[in-house]
């Protein structure tokens, strides 16, 4: 049994090098809501907003241990903005589990996966021979639900 894997997208995400900037970008040019600016301590910047129903993430690299993000973006680059991968929702560890069987079944590799506790389990496959990008499997706990939430025009509610 194939277990469904494009149907709950809830997120496209681009790779910058300047976050501010690729704000800027898509909240003037393509009239994305305001972005949430959140650093990890060295690692990345993020910046999230919402196009109706849809986030947006943006992603700046700092450091790149499973050289997932810094090679998108061409070597002596000014600025540059590319797209990464699709987000989807999963509801459960199980289904996290049962997806991440599917895709190691159909031979395509795990990029990374992991968790930040307490806010969310993730799964990174990579798809990018057969769709051009990731996909990025996310499992939301109070935590992710609540910075989720806290961003201006948000489809995520506290419950």
């Amino acid at each position: 049994m194939m277990v469904p894997q494009l149907n709950t997208i809830f997120q496209n995400a681009y790779v910058t090098n300047d976050v501010e900037q690729a704000a800027a970008l898509f909240k003037d040019r393509f009239a994305t809501g305001a972005f949430t600016i959140i650093d990890f301590e060295g690692v990345m910047r993020i910046g999230l907003a919402f196009a109706g129903r849809t986030m947006i993430e943006l992603i700046q690299p700092f450091t790149d241990p499973a050289g997932l993000y810094a090679h998108w973006i061409p070597a002596g680059t000014d600025f540059a903005v590319r797209h990464h991968h699709l987000g989807l929702l999963v509801d459960s560890k199980e289904e996290l589990a049962a997806i991440r069987a599917a895709h190691v079944s159909a031979g395509t590799a795990v990029a990374t996966e992991g968790s930040l506790p307490g806010a969310l389990d993730f799964l990174y496959v990579d798809t990018s021979t057969q769709l051009g990008h990731y996909l990025e499997y996310v499992r939301l706990d109070e935590g992710g639900r609540a910075m989720f939430a806290n961003v201006e025009g948000s489809i995520f509610t506290m419950s």
